[in-house]
């Protein structure tokens, strides 16, 4: 891949996706858009691939759309549908793939930088982050799945509060609200990011990824058609080559060694 934008490194079975045009408080442009697209997609598609970081480079995670490269296409308003509909593409990407998303933040998110952020099932951000929507700040209405994620995060109210008066937080209350997982120690979201993808690496990637889809539907469905969704993922992986493994290294008392594969 040709990447000028966003860095794409495989580490074993991790892959390490990070945005890297920190002279721009690593804006999202169209290029940033094209480039994460295709780090995302990379690490979907490759099965060796069990655990995905995603963070960035410089002193702050992202400061949302490249107002400067939105004002130029202002009179084209298919440029900015290009870049946001290859951004949303990258975004449900990062919330589909089948194997776990580790989010490091370090310094601000802002704009589109918030849920840039949403989007890993643990996100661990540097005590020093701060996180402001600021949409409506700038006369714009909110993207990147916002009104889709923050709802399902953190409850209507909230997202309403964060939206419409553009209220900053510390990276403790991110944590506090839901936004976040965890804070980490300043400038070390980043590789304790990359620390717990090994980890989980090491785990049993189809069961992550039966967690991930049926997470992702329980709001949409009622009791007894989430539960058959549960019956089916949990007995493919019972009967799987980690589910089998599992039991009997539960049964005999001794640590499993997963392979990834049902």
């Amino acid at each position: 891949m040709q990447l000028t934008h966003v860095d794409f490194e495989h580490h074993g079975d991790i892959a390490i996706i990070c945005l890297n045009n920190p002279d721009s408080g690593n804006t999202l442009s169209k290029k940033m858009a094209l480039d994460l697209l295709s780090a995302a997609q990379a690490a979907e598609k490759d099965d060796s691939i069990r655990a995905v970081v995603f963070s960035a480079r410089g002193p702050m995670f992202s400061f949302g759309g490249n107002l400067k490269e939105f004002k130029t296409s202002g009179t084209n308003p298919q440029d900015l549908t290009d870049t946001a509909d290859c951004w949303h593409d990258a975004q449900n990407s990062f919330l589909n793939m089948p194997k776990p998303v580790i989010v490091g933040v370090n310094g601000m998110a802002a704009g589109g930088g918030v849920p840039m952020t949403l989007v890993g099932d643990i996100v661990l951000v540097d005590e020093t982050a701060r996180y402001r929507l600021a949409y409506t700040a700038a006369g714009l209405s909110p993207d990147g799945g916002s009104t889709w994620l923050l709802p399902r995060l953190i409850g209507m109210r909230r997202t309403q509060e964060l939206l419409f008066e553009n209220r900053e937080l510390s990276a403790s209350e991110a944590v506090e609200w839901g936004l976040a997982t965890r804070t980490v120690p300043k400038d070390t979201a980043r590789d304790a990011a990359i620390e717990l993808a090994h980890q989980l690496s090491k785990g049993p990637t189809q069961a992550f990824a039966s967690t991930r889809r049926l997470l992702h539907t329980s709001l949409n469905n009622n009791f007894l058609t989430q539960t058959k969704l549960e019956t089916q993922e949990i007995g493919a992986n019972m009967t799987g080559i980690d589910g089998q493994e599992g039991l009997d290294a539960f049964i005999n008392k001794r640590l499993p060694v997963f392979s990834g594969k049902r």
